[in-house]
């Protein structure tokens, strides 16, 4: 069992979305896809936010616009996904019964979608998550802010846990937080980040033809 994690960014192009959902159908025969908001939820929050709502209905928001695009992604992949969005860890467990692929978005405020796709492999019993992200590897620094920063082919969880506290950077794109690698130390499941702007990346991993950017490895 795999888990993706696609990067809200990507719904931007349609394309792209095209191009995971041959992907997905060819090399994955049954999984779970969590699905993040991107920009379109980011200018959503940020309206809001200026009419003065709460950091729990920002949160809310951004829930509904990653449900939005998990939505896409089921309707891209047909009779062989799930038909909505599942909204629990819970209905997760009962939908992948069906044998179909199962989407989901965020879950529940105060959550990232890493953690959810921390969560949802967990859930599973994945044996990897793959974080299709808007960079293509983890980085000392942001690497938009500093292209000279150096680069893992490989990290414990642990290491970039200590990283993630030290330096603000890792929110800036999103490609964990400290509870999601706390969940994947605690369960033993490797993450691969792979360039999701690069979707046959993501072919080449699932078919041994190539490497992820990096490998955060349990312990």
């Amino acid at each position: 069992m795999i888990v993706l994690k696609i990067s809200g960014k990507i719904f931007d192009e349609e394309n792209l979305i095209k191009e995971y959902i041959n992907i997905i159908k060819k090399h994955i025969d049954r999984g779970v896809i969590v699905t993040g908001g991107g920009e379109t939820a980011r200018r959503y929050i940020e309206r809001a936010r200026g009419l003065g709502a709460s950091n729990y209905f920002l949160d809310l928001i951004g829930i509904e616009v990653s449900r939005l695009n998990a939505l896409v992604l089921i309707a891209g992949l047909g009779d062989e996904a799930y038909p909505k969005p599942a909204e629990s860890l819970v209905e997760l467990k009962s939908a992948l019964s069906t044998s179909r692929y199962v989407v989901l978005g965020g879950l529940q405020p105060g959550q990232s979608t890493a953690t959810v796709a921390s969560l949802a492999a967990e859930a599973a019993g994945a044996r990897a998550l793959i974080n299709c992200s808007a960079v293509d590897a983890i980085y000392e620094e942001d690497p938009r802010r500093n292209p000279a920063a150096k680069k893992y082919d490989e990290i414990k969880a642990s290491e970039l846990i200590a990283l993630l506290k030290s330096r603000a950077l890792p929110g800036t794109y999103e490609l964990a937080d400290v509870w999601s690698l706390e969940i994947l130390r605690r369960s033993g499941i490797p993450m691969y980040v792979v360039d999701g702007r690069r979707p046959v990346l993501l072919a080449d991993v699932l078919t041994g033809r190539g490497r992820p950017g990096t490998i955060v490895l349990p312990e």
